[in-house]
């Protein structure tokens, strides 16, 4: 039996790294480039064919962006190779249901005559589940045995089993204990399932002669669990030797002392014993901490939080760049070959004549004459010093911004992109001149691209994701280390993506006219409030102020929100189909200013033209005037509209709830934040702060 999920599954819900529960058995999703047994070496294509996989995704631009070479998509259940995702169970320990008993899933697997396996004729391989099946319990046959609810993780991403065992011999001082293959109960008393009512017993390996029990009460208080100040013997940290697991890297080849095959290991840097003094600052005490394991349910919602970049497939023409991505791909696949017979890699001239001598075989297909590929190797090595080009997420965003008001774009058959401008004096609204374009994208191309997962906060800087961690110091560079990458190798040159093709709107709206709104003192000192909120949700984790958030953002987005609610109705599209894309400058640059609303479902409903068609002037402006018409209204007003200090996560939207503003959090490019519909309509107190408001 296997278990099927969707594309999409497999970049948010279920990436590398993520705890998937199915039934009788929960696992934990392992890294794309771990090898599958019985197939290719090459194990970075996802289990296919390294020299003709299926699953691979071209787009240079990106590419480049990520310093990688491709993307590559999650196998399917057609795959000629049967590559699949891989999975190995955890948490590592299961509870009988009649007992209570615990048993550690890793010591079952490894045994050859093992009886408790419901699928042993069809079962391939001993460390990756493929055939999704429970364990019967050894105390009673006919009953699973049940994965237990907790496990621990650290703010650096390691995961890793509630330590059962060390935890009940440490609370009841049995020190020499700990180890020594002791029974392990999990018992449960009273009326409710509450931690209190559960009790964690240990019985002697030998007789079951009982050593004692402990209450689960306290497991996660995270300082009474797991740290000791003044005996290290009590200290987890220095019982695993500073060492802690990251299971989606797999496990080690060789079994340990203890039979099994433990999982890789890594250790946590920087962390002395005692961890803090009593007299140590709370910034000191909260640093240290970061770095100790804390419980948390296996299904909390704070233990993966996944990092996917949403961009554009654009066509290469479509954009300006420096030097084109194509010829930096194919330029730098050449230095790498070339590295045996180069005498001096300082020596340019002796790269531009290897160039001469190959740019027939290697070169040939691109659109470059050899000198003008001479010239831009030349400009490779005085702008991008061998490497690839860097990107900020600005950056990229600017570039689409570009390429959708490119009225000469020209795409190839194999590139997904069409698009259609219109003029904005063709949509006439209540706001004069407010639309200065709209963009009819009839085919339209968007990557999801997993670029790794943080645990217990989700990452604080956006861009960090395009960041090189030699260049950046400080906070940024500590928060940089909390990102989990999702291979397993350093070598790996792809990263997991999603392909979706569908159809979208651009607009683009008049500057002027947002400037003079921008500029109203009204709405400065609304804008205020929520820019005093996330300053300081930022400074309490130690970050910088956020230079990216201005008024016109939040306009946009509330906008945006609106709209996607409203086409959802005009269009038949679910609003968990839509998707959006803010294009806005930092707060001294207003080179963009414009919304992208598109189709965003991996099936063919996202290319039946049905968005497209609302965007024409005829229907537009329509759908826009019944937004903004129900957006003066909502059920939870006044409470929602005239909130004065800020709400929701980090304190950053004002007048927005479920009822009026808030998306399904894939539809929304910024998880509901920044959001407020005074800016659009006025507020009781103030109705004309609203752009529409007239």
């Amino acid at each position: 039996m296997e278990q099927e999920i969707r594309s999409s599954q497999t970049i948010h819900t279920y990436g590398p790294g993520a705890i998937a529960d199915f039934p009788e058995l929960s696992v934990l999703i392992l890294s794309h480039d771990i090898p599958q047994d019985y197939r290719f070496e090459n194990a970075e294509f996802w289990g296919e064919d390294a020299e003709s996989p299926d699953n691979k995704i071209i787009d240079d631009r990106l590419a480049s962006a990520f310093n990688v070479d491709c993307f590559v998509s999650a196998p399917t259940s057609e795959s000629v190779t049967g590559a699949k995702i891989q999975t190995v169970r955890f948490p590592s320990i299961a509870q009988c249901p009649i007992t209570g008993e615990l048993f550690d899933i890793r010591e079952m697997e490894m045994d050859n005559e093992n009886e408790y396996y419901i699928d042993r004729t069809s079962r391939s391989s001993k460390t990756v589940d493929e055939t999704f099946s429970g364990y019967d319990s050894p105390n009673n046959k006919y009953r699973k045995l049940i994965p237990v609810r907790w496990v621990i993780a650290t703010e650096d991403g390691y995961l890793d089993d509630f330590p059962f065992d060390w935890y009940v011999h440490v609370k009841l001082g049995l020190l020499d204990e700990i180890g020594k293959g002791n029974r392990l109960y999990l018992k449960s008393s009273g009326n409710s399932a509450s931690l209190k009512n559960i009790k964690l017993e240990s019985r002697h390996r030998n007789t079951g002669s009982l050593l004692g029990f402990v209450s689960l009460a306290g497991i996660f208080d995270q300082e009474d669990t797991f740290v000791d100040l003044e005996d290290p013997r009590r200290d987890y940290m220095q019982y695993v030797k500073n060492r802690l697991p990251k299971p989606w890297y797999g496990r080690l080849s060789v079994k340990s002392n203890r039979g099994i095959k433990e999982f890789k290991t890594y250790v946590v840097d920087d962390l002395p014993y005692p961890p803090y003094n009593t007299d140590a600052t709370e910034e000191e005490k909260r640093r240290q901490l970061s770095k100790y394991p804390r419980t948390l349910l296996r299904g909390a919602g704070n233990l993966y939080f996944p990092i996917v970049y949403k961009g554009i497939s654009l066509p290469k023409n479509g954009y300006n760049v420096s030097i084109p991505e194509d010829f930096v791909m194919r330029f730098q696949n050449a230095i790498k070959s070339w590295e045996d017979i180069i005498q001096d890699t300082g020596d340019i001239e002796e790269y531009i004549e290897l160039l001469r001598k190959v740019h027939s075989k290697k070169f040939s297909d691109l659109p470059y004459s050899l000198d003008q590929c001479v010239k831009l190797a030349k400009k490779y090595f005085e702008s991008f010093e061998s490497q690839k080009p860097q990107y900020t997420v600005e950056q990229l965003r600017e570039q689409e911004f570009n390429c959708f008001l490119n009225e000469n774009v020209h795409s190839k058959k194999s590139e997904w992109y069409s698009s259609r401008i219109l003029d904005g004096k063709q949509y006439r609204l209540a706001v004069e001149n407010l639309i200065d374009k709209v963009v009819l994208l009839d085919k339209l191309k968007e990557l999801k691209i997993f670029r790794g997962f943080t645990r217990i906060k989700p990452l604080m800087f956006d861009d960090l994701i395009f960041d090189n961690p030699e260049k950046i110091t400080g906070r940024r560079k500590r928060e940089f280390a909390r990102i989990q990458d999702p291979r397993s190798e350093k070598g790996t040159n792809t990263l997991p993506c999603s392909e979706v093709k569908g159809e979208g709107i651009f607009i683009k709206f008049n500057n002027e006219v947002l400037r003079d709104w921008e500029a109203r003192s009204s709405v400065k000192s609304r804008f205020q409030i929520i820019q005093n909120n996330n300053n300081h949700y930022r400074r309490t984790f130690g970050l910088e102020e956020d230079e990216m958030i201005s008024p016109r953002y939040v306009l946009l987005h509330t906008l945006s929100h609106i709209l996607i609610n409203e086409l959802a109705i005009e269009c038949g599209y679910g609003s968990s189909s839509l998707s959006e894309i803010i294009y806005t400058g930092n707060n001294s640059d207003s080179k963009m200013n414009g919304i992208l609303i598109y189709t965003s479902t991996s099936d063919s409903e996202g290319t039946l033209g049905g968005l497209v068609e609302k965007g024409e002037p005829t229907f537009l402006c329509n759908v826009i005037e019944k937004a903004i018409g129900k957006a003066s209204w909502c059920s939870s007003d006044p409470l929602c509209l005239e909130t004065k200090s800020g709400k929701g996560f980090m304190a950053v939207n004002l007048g927005a709830c479920h009822s009026c503003c808030l998306l399904p959090e894939t539809s929304c490019c910024n998880m509901n934040k920044f959001l407020d519909r005074a800016l659009l309509i006025g507020s009781l107190t103030d109705p004309e702060i609203g752009l529409f408001s007239s």
